[in-house]
């Protein structure tokens, strides 16, 4: 397969992924939906504004979250609310 240079992954400098952990963390610290930037309670799976996923693991087990649109945590049977998708 042929890669041409825009293909290639920008590479960022170090200010850049500093930036980007610190604006990172002030969503995380502020509540606030990264999708749609509207404020969210904390204990939030899902934004309730546009419906992105925002929490990465299960609140019940702290396993790895299946895809989005599953019913249930594969590793506890946790019931998943529904994505909208």
């Amino acid at each position: 397969m042929d890669h041409s240079p825009q293909d290639a992954p920008i590479p960022q400098s170090d200010a850049e992924t500093s930036l980007l952990r610190q604006q990172e963390a002030f969503h995380v610290l502020m509540h606030e939906c990264e999708e749609c930037r509207k404020d969210i309670e904390p204990h939030w799976q899902f934004c309730a504004h546009c419906g992105i996923r925002l929490a990465t693991s299960c609140p019940g087990c702290g396993n790895p979250l299946p895809p989005a649109g599953s019913y249930a945590c594969p590793h506890c049977g946790l019931p998943l609310p529904p994505t909208g998708v």
